[in-house]
């Protein structure tokens, strides 16, 4: 069972308690980050548990499952942590593996088909994060123990598995999940350049497209040039926040004006772009908010791409999780943890804010995962189907993507601006006005799908697997 926040481990409870409860009395082990960092505290979560395979766990897992039957072995195995009648035993660690290439290839299941019969498949160039940033339990989970921050594959290696895939299974669309695709340093440079010369060597850059996750700060024009040329089509920045309070708390280590550089730049080039944002962290205050939202406005007021926020949760493990734990913050249960503001009006308008935006934000029938599922078909037709009259296609979208931008914007400020003006007795006095702009919001929600729908009949019905 692999898992890596806490706040999925109840479903993982229910999971393991049901399958013993129903007879099956095989081994079983865990694994992520934070069974890898939590690890007695998993063990009394899920009692149901035999071990847990901490941190990195391929060779880890391999030694388990040689010496299954043989417990007293178990104690000889470094990254297993194992229960043996009611005591726990955790091992030492086991050191990273140093060559990534090393590894044999992945066992893949046939390759998952989107929209426009294009096979897209996941991709892993690289492991670990050299940053820091507070809130991310990365850092955690491969610095715990001995090795490198970040290990590459070589370039080669990546590109012979792309090629395989797409020579073998007809995979033209490839998501890398690396934690950051990073191209900051002289050598992460050299390592994309021969990465993207091996694309050029196996005439596959201009057969297929990509898409990578990094930091603003990892950018910058030439090589973005480059990735474009070979195939990278979307990126997903980490930009987590647009004031300058917020990015120190969350250790981001750059500026405001670097993330707003960076997502021009991505726009100059046509590239696509995903966003992590929190329009709240520990140190929020209604002045931050408001940045927060004024910064939203400057880069997602043309419909480039959808904009969405959450909270930033506490995970176990990570800096800022610690630091409100000193600081008495910590509230909640150990699987659903969380911490108030230091200002109650600000804790009055995130609840209001969770009530009315859940839904759009992370619901699978939400607009804006309805939104940028479209976006993402659109770059597939646009790329694979060049021939294929696509109209005013984007442009209609870019201004419904816009519509569901600002007005998300116009709510947040307007709630904020109630919050705000009055005291929270007044507030609960004037639950209409709330109710009424949050009214508002979902039926402009439900008009911009019912637009999104239409245009997608009117432009894209040519495609039998086209979400309509």
């Amino acid at each position: 069972f692999s898992f890596i926040f806490q706040y999925t481990l109840n479903d993982f409870r229910d999971l393991i308690k049901y399958l013993r409860k129903n007879g099956i009395k095989s081994h079983f082990t865990a694994g992520g980050h934070f069974p890898s960092i939590e690890t007695q505290l998993t063990f009394e979560i899920i009692p149901e548990l035999n071990s847990i395979v901490r941190f990195e766990g391929e060779l880890t897992l391999i030694d388990l499952i040689q010496s299954i039957d043989d417990e007293d072995k178990w104690y000889d195995i470094p990254g297993l942590a194992f229960k043996r009648n009611s005591e726990i035993k955790i091992n030492n660690t086991r050191p990273l593996i140093k060559d990534l290439d090393n590894l044999p290839d992945l066992f893949r299941k046939e390759p998952f088909e989107s929209v426009a019969e294009i096979k897209i498949a996941y991709m892993l160039a690289s492991r670990g994060c050299l940053h820091n940033c507070s809130f991310c339990s990365i850092r955690q989970f491969y610095g715990n123990t001995n090795g490198p921050l970040r290990r590459t594959r070589s370039p080669k290696s990546v590109v012979a598995e792309m090629n395989n895939l797409y020579n073998n299974f007809g995979v033209r669309f490839f998501l890398f999940q690396d934690d950051d695709f990073a191209n900051r340093s002289s050598k992460q440079k050299q390592w994309t350049r021969l990465f993207l010369e091996e694309l050029e060597k196996e005439k596959l850059g201009k057969q297929i497209r990509w898409k990578i996750s990094c930091r603003v700060d990892d950018i910058e024009p030439e090589t973005l040039s480059l990735m474009k040329e070979q195939g990278l089509t979307i990126v997903y920045l980490g930009i987590e926040s647009g004031n300058l309070k917020g990015l120190k708390t969350l250790k981001k280590g750059v500026t405001v004006e670097q993330n707003i550089n960076a997502v021009r730049l991505l726009k100059s080039l046509d590239i696509g772009i995903l966003i992590g944002f929190m329009l709240f962290d520990p140190s929020s205050t209604i002045l931050t908010v408001r940045e927060n939202l004024n910064f939203l406005k400057t880069i997602g007021s043309d419909g480039y791409f959808s904009i969405n926020f959450c909270k930033m949760l506490p995970y176990a493990g990570t800096p800022i999780e610690k630091e409100l734990k000193i600081s008495n913050r910590l509230k909640g249960t150990v699987l659903q943890h969380d911490y108030d503001f230091l200002d109650p009006l600000l804790d009055f308008y995130f609840y209001l804010v969770q009530n009315i935006f859940t839904h759009r934000n992370f619901d699978d029938d939400g607009i804006i995962n309805i939104l940028t599922n479209t976006e993402f078909e659109y770059q597939l037709i646009r790329f694979f189907y060049p021939e294929f009259p696509i109209g005013d296609f984007k442009k209609t979208l870019s201004g419904l993507i816009a519509k569901s931008n600002l007005q998300a914007i116009e709510t947040l400020e307007k709630v904020l601006d109630l919050v705000t003006s009055k005291d929270t007795s007044q507030l609960l006095e004037k639950s209409d006005e709330l109710l009424e702009l949050a009214k508002t919001e979902w039926e402009i929600e439900f008009e911009i799908e019912a637009d999104l729908h239409d245009i997608k009949r009117k432009h894209l019905s040519g495609f039998k697997n086209i979400i309509l």
